[in-house]
């Protein structure tokens, strides 16, 4: 036979154009594109009855198998979710390769070893998909840097790092922040930043002796310290300083910069304001942004106080760094910032903790003494809810996170393709197309172009051929115990997922392996190698001698 698949009667649809085209597959890559392709050349066909036909989501931003110490005695939060289970959820939803974070703790002296040991937990498991890595920087020693960055680009095909500008774990000073932009930009390495400002949020939180006096009240001394008020401890001009600071740092030495999880409209504005001017900075933004809030509004089923009160704990559940805005407005301020360009890509951030799990979200009780004071029944996940049950805990030992991995195609598709606020080609661009080409994949991921492209594709229900349904936890496939989504009404899913040629999701089966998946050396970004020879060199905002 000519092609192994063939899939016809769809509308094809890349980031830059849609058409009724018939594709074929052959060896895992697309082969064909063609008006019609006679059947009887394939040895197998879908027909894909009118649905759309896009390529398989590249979700950028994933945190798998890793391990986030977040308590005054150690207590750690786990990811429910390994490299397994993490990617089976993936391709359930359409998601058909994967980047997610080998993380350097501060006692790691080598970045090599951090890739090599989480690379070790990636092949214990498999994976059903395609993946790759980003490496997160705590330990910013110069000699490392400039030693081992090189070779994670040559050997590994690590070409981005995440710097983060808050959590005491992992937080860089701006010293710091700028020794590694500047060893990056040498080497073409995307620079991603997690940008809130640290010190703010802590100041914010704190109870903190100084001399014989207590600093001013703050939300620990005034007892605010359950779940619901995390997001309190860090408002928008939390994240809105550290965006313009890092844009500040970036600028100064020529260094692109890609700020992640975007969670407020003050912080998108200044990425906006200075993408207007020119300067090559690039956002991601992620579905717990556009339909969860503060407040448990009536209008949103989604929210930080959804259950009960803000003192219930089983509002850990909503917890992630940045919080989700207040209200609907800034909702609509980032759904425009999809419409517009000032969002790169669209990524899950999917970092799961189970809720009942002592390694999970319960954590924050765990490590809060106050809480624990009269608990009684040992420590382990049988006697979790008898721990939990009643208590405040607080929200800073609390893991942050949610899950998102399998929603985060349906979730854009349906509210924003399905409603009008995008359309199926700027879906595309932002869930597959942008985040290959930012990440070094392109044209093999995120493209469907005869001879180059692997076969990853996703063909959707025609209208109407799937009822709506409302999202519950047993819709998923991945190992947390909850899903922030619950409730939320669809119409539509990915009816097929193919992964380099092969169907591994089939209207609601699962047919993949976890051994089908292979890990990705990655090239230099297209947006950073272009844009770092664009910047003009203002000695006004540039230290320009610096690459003299």
């Amino acid at each position: 036979m000519l092609y192994d698949l063939v899939i016809k009667n769809g509308t094809m649809v890349t980031s830059g154009d849609q058409g009724r085209l018939d594709i074929g597959i052959k060896d895992g890559v697309i082969a064909a594109l063609a008006p019609s392709i006679d059947p009887e050349l394939a040895t197998e066909v879908i027909d894909a009855q009118g649905g759309y036909v896009t390529p398989g989501g590249v979700d950028a931003h994933v945190h798998l198998a890793q391990e986030f110490n977040s308590g005054p005695s150690g207590g750690a939060g786990m990811c429910a979710d390994d490299f397994e289970s993490g990617s089976r959820s993936a391709i359930c939803g359409g998601t058909t390769t994967l980047i997610a974070f080998a993380m350097q703790n501060r006692g790691d002296s080598s970045l090599l070893q951090v890739v090599e040991d989480y690379h070790a937990e990636a092949m214990k498991t498999g994976s059903y998909c395609d993946w790759a890595y980003h490496v997160i920087i705590s330990r910013p020693d110069m000699q490392m840097l400039k030693a081992e960055l090189p070779v994670l680009v040559d050997q590994w095909g690590i070409t981005s790092v995440k710097l983060f500008m808050t959590y005491a774990a992992l937080q860089l000073s701006d010293y710091q922040l700028l020794d590694v932009m500047y060893e990056a930009r040498k080497l073409s390495i995307t620079t991603m930043i997690h940008a809130e400002n640290g010190d703010l949020i802590t100041w914010l939180t704190g109870r903190r002796l100084l001399l014989t006096h207590l600093t001013v009240e703050k939300l620990e001394e005034k007892g605010m310290i359950d779940p619901g008020y995390h997001a309190e401890s860090r408002p928008p001009i939390v994240e809105t300083e550290a965006t313009s600071r890092a844009i500040v740092l970036a600028e100064m030495i020529q260094n692109p910069i890609l700020f992640v999880h975007v969670g407020s409209a003050t912080a998108a504005k200044v990425i906006r304001d200075t993408q207007s001017r020119g300067y090559p900075v690039y956002a991601e933004t992620c579905p717990q942004y556009l339909h969860l809030t503060w407040e448990d509004l009536a209008s949103s089923p989604t929210a930080l106080k959804r259950f009960h009160s803000p003192q219930c704990f089983e509002n850990s559940k909503m917890i992630c760094s940045p919080p989700p805005g207040p209200g609907k407005s800034d909702q609509e301020a980032l759904w425009t910032g999809l419409r517009n360009g000032t969002f790169t890509i669209y990524s899950s951030d999917h970092c799961p903790f189970r809720y009942n799990d002592v390694r999970g979200k319960a954590v924050g009780v765990l490590e809060h003494a106050a809480s624990m004071a009269d608990v009684t029944c040992p420590i382990d996940n049988e006697h979790v809810q008898e721990i939990v049950h009643g208590k405040t805990g607080h929200f800073k030992y609390v893991p942050n996170g949610c899950p998102g991995v399998e929603t985060r195609l349906p979730l854009l598709f349906n509210y924003g393709v399905e409603r009008g606020r995008i359309t199926v080609e700027r879906f595309v661009e932002l869930t597959s197309t942008a985040p290959a080409k930012m990440y070094g994949l392109y044209p093999k991921k995120g493209a469907l172009l005869p001879g180059l492209s692997d076969a990853d594709l996703v063909i959707w229900y025609p209208p109407g051929r799937l009822d709506e349904f409302s999202l519950t936890n047993e819709h998923l496939h991945h190992d947390t115990d909850y899903t922030p989504y619950e409730g939320m009404r669809f119409g539509n899913w990915p009816r097929y997922t193919i992964s380099k040629g092969k169907v591994v999701w089939k209207e609601g089966a699962l047919l993949g392996s976890p051994a089908a998946g292979k890990y990705l050396k990655r090239a230099a970004s297209q947006f950073t190698k272009a844009a770092v020879e664009s910047i003009a060199s203002d000695p006004a905002r540039v230290a320009t001698w610096l690459y003299q």
